[in-house]
């Protein structure tokens, strides 16, 4: 391009600018100091530098547009349709805040209702089986929700002098049950699996409690046998009722209400969510139920979990022999930290037995 075509083309870019400002595209005389030729010749800047009158420009306007160079007149738009518009302009919303809460999780392996009896040895193997499910996911702890025992020796519901009441066994047996049942989680552990061994005490050990209460000459009896065994495999156990703990959820065998009965039934869940401030994990119903009872404050919600049984799959208690049950069978293999449940799975006492059942336990050295 030559220099005359670069000072052409110059020109009209810069009428067009003016025009696209709002200055009038009159190719006349008048419009005055508005108009966009008027405009730009006031701008205009020879190479050599100094300006140029309107005129001049006016002369250079018309040997560009004999050149084929011409301003496009369209441009211009009325000032009043140059006023700023308001606009609404869609913006992203910014990324969310990190959640994730502070420290470590622990893995906690629960061991719901067992009801071991000493006129039904078989259901010892279940406990071996827990076991060694556990020395292969490795829990930090492992809770036993209680009623891991009956205890039938020190029922009270069939009285001694009843025909049912003959054919309970008697409390060395139970013990001896007890005892076995210890031994049979030992024989099923990884020696090199050493977890946290927590018991909450349910209300059929705590019959055993009840009858030295009832029968003060036999205080320390029975009771000290049964702590005796419990801290020999390193069991520590809490109290019937008490809440134990876990990275700030609760265990405990059942929840109390405000009579200092133990919930039960198809609404414990609820009634129990309703009370709690934290999670909480319980046995006693042998049915397993999740829920989530919503909350107002820094707790967003707290989750109550009945966690069903651990009796061999489809048996039942005798006293329940003609309910409507809904037990479910199985253990949690859950993950809780800061009080709230990140992970939990029910592994069934069927998948238990498919895994472990037909084939020996293998020490760890």
């Amino acid at each position: 391009m030559t220099a005359r075509a670069e000072e052409f083309q110059a020109a009209i870019e810069l009428v067009e600018t003016c025009l696209r400002e709002g200055f009038v595209p009159d190719r006349g005389s008048g419009g005055g100091n508005r108009t966009a030729r008027a405009e730009a010749a006031r701008r205009w800047q020879k190479p050599g530098g100094g300006g140029i009158t309107l005129t001049g420009f006016v002369q250079l306007l018309e040997r560009a547009r004999q050149n084929g160079y011409e301003p496009d007149w369209t441009i211009y738009r009325n000032q009043r349709y140059q006023q700023p518009v308001a606009k609404r302009e869609m913006l992203p919303a910014p990324p969310p805040l990190d959640y994730t809460p502070g420290g470590t999780p622990t893995r906690v392996l629960v061991i719901p209702d067992r009801h071991n009896d000493p006129r039904h040895p078989h259901r010892l193997e279940v406990t071996e089986w827990i076991a060694r499910f556990g020395s292969d996911i490795r829990p930090t702890v492992v809770i036993d929700l209680g009623d891991s025992i009956t205890m039938d020796s020190c029922s009270r519901y069939d009285r001694n002098d009843t025909l049912k009441g003959r054919h309970k066994p008697g409390i060395k047996a139970d013990l001896d049950n007890h005892l076995e049942m210890l031994q049979a989680f030992e024989r099923g552990r990884a020696l090199d699996w050493k977890p946290k061994l927590i018991r909450t005490r349910g209300n059929h050990e705590q019959r055993l409690f009840d009858f030295e209460n009832q029968h003060p000459e036999n205080e320390g009896t029975h009771t000290h046998r049964y702590a005796q065994d419990l801290l020999q495999f390193g069991w520590m156990e809490r109290p019937f009722g008490e809440i134990v703990y876990v990275n700030g959820c609760g265990f405990t065998h059942a929840p109390f209400n405000g009579m200092g009965k133990p919930m039960g039934g198809k609404t414990a869940t609820h009634r129990a969510g309703a009370l709690l401030c934290e999670s909480l994990v319980h046995g006693h119903t042998h049915s397993f139920e999740v829920h989530n009872a919503a909350k107002i404050g820094p707790t967003d919600r707290v989750t109550v979990i009945q966690a069903g049984c651990a009796l061999p799959e489809g048996e039942v208690e005798h006293y329940a022999t003609h309910n409507p049950t809904g037990w479910s069978y199985g253990v949690l293999d859950m993950t809780v930290l800061n009080g709230a449940i990140l992970d939990l799975a029910f592994v069934s006492i069927r998948t238990l037995k498919q895994r472990y059942g037909a084939q020996p336990a293998e020490k760890a050295a």
